[in-house]
């Protein structure tokens, strides 16, 4: 007997006059949008957008006001030349004739000349938020350079790491630490009120305090071949001295522009600052009069006497 072949009638549906129908496809090209699935890189935008933040600064805070140049006073009103010769007055002393012909002077005449841009950069400046915590914890040692740090770490196991000052003034702190069979250092970073190991990459881990961003890579799976291993600390051997401790706690209830009105001499109002950080703000334009109008002020410079 020859062999039989068996159909399941449900294996696939039967057409009455063409036969089986062909299958379904896995995707609907009809269906799809390609706007639902942008081909962009959503990593290189968000570091394109955190360059652009940190060449051009942030929004400023609620309630700052700018700090205009020496030389730049401000009118909420527009300028005029009687304006401009009260100035001149009370400023240079100009005498009146040459007042009488300021103010006849035709200025529809002088050519509308496009004018160079004229920016200022505005910082605001911030206390480390936890030092109080930073120095209560015993990793961090203050200050010391690389080498003594590695000297330290010499021959200690992986993870092992330390906290200490930064030796380059536009950083705070550093890292010490022992990964791949020898010390290595990383500098942390603040961007925008957060404290990173690379503020220029927003998918690195951020913290709002150094202590967090510590915590956060003692785990061994948040650390990734690049980044920092902190997972044993190195105890520090000493005790710091009353001065640093009074500043730890001093900084943590006050603000930097707040320990400009304490009564306290310029020295030590000095050494309560010296712990901070300056953030950058958003870039003014000063030049353009649709600018000025627009916020409803004008900009005149005064004669340097």
């Amino acid at each position: 007997m020859g062999a039989s072949v068996i159909f399941n009638s449900r294996s696939a549906p039967q057409s009455p006059i063409l036969g089986p129908l062909p299958p379904s496809p896995i995707i609907n090209l009809s269906r799809f949008n390609p706007e639902e699935f942008p081909m962009e890189d959503c990593d290189k935008r968000a570091r394109l957008q955190r360059a652009r933040e940190m060449e051009e600064g942030v929004e400023p805070p609620p309630g700052y006001k700018p700090n205009y140049p020496s030389g730049i006073q401000v009118h909420p009103n527009g300028i005029t030349v009687d304006s401009l010769a009260a100035l001149f007055q009370a400023h240079a002393g100009i005498q009146a004739a040459a007042l009488t012909a300021l103010s006849q002077i035709d200025f529809t005449l002088i050519p509308n000349i496009e004018r160079p841009a004229h920016t200022q950069v505005d910082y605001v400046h911030c206390l480390v938020p936890d030092l109080r915590s930073i120095t209560a914890c015993s990793f961090y040692w203050g200050k010391m350079d690389r080498y003594e740090a590695e000297r330290l770490l010499e021959g200690k196991q992986e993870g092992t790491f330390l906290l200490r000052d930064s030796a380059q003034e536009e950083f705070i702190f550093s890292v010490s630490f022992r990964k791949y069979g020898r010390s290595l250092h990383a500098r942390i970073e603040q961007w925008n009120h957060k404290f990173s190991f690379d503020s220029h990459d927003p998918g690195v881990y951020a913290s709002e305090t150094v202590c967090g961003l510590i915590e956060h890579y003692k785990h061994p799976s948040c650390s990734m071949f690049f980044e920092p291993m902190l997972t044993i600390p190195f105890h520090r051997n000493f005790a710091f001295p009353l001065q640093h401790l009074c500043r730890a706690v001093i900084t943590t209830r006050t603000t930097y522009d707040g320990i400009n009105k304490l009564q306290l001499p310029k020295t030590l109002k000095s050494y309560l600052k010296e712990y901070h950080y300056k953030q950058r703000v958003r870039v003014r334009r000063l030049d353009t009069e649709n600018d000025l109008q627009s916020d409803g002020r004008s900009i005149s410079y005064l004669p340097l006497i």
